[in-house]
């Protein structure tokens, strides 16, 4: 890996996003795209589990 100033900024973006994802749900993914040889995106998909005891009682307040 090149040891450049845009190589460094986009690893450490990467880091904080990987780092915000951590200590939130805890579960999810991090997609970098790449164009040309930069880095264009950095998207963060966290995902929330569900207690099924709770979907079920908001289910019935919705009825």
């Amino acid at each position: 890996m090149p040891n450049n100033p845009t190589t460094k900024t986009a690893t450490q973006e990467i880091l904080r996003v990987a780092e915000e994802l951590r200590g939130g749900s805890g579960f999810g993914s991090i997609e970098v795209s790449v164009h040309e040889g930069r880095v264009t995106f950095i998207e963060k998909r966290e995902r929330l589990r569900v207690q099924h005891a709770s979907i079920s009682g908001n289910i019935s307040k919705l009825s």
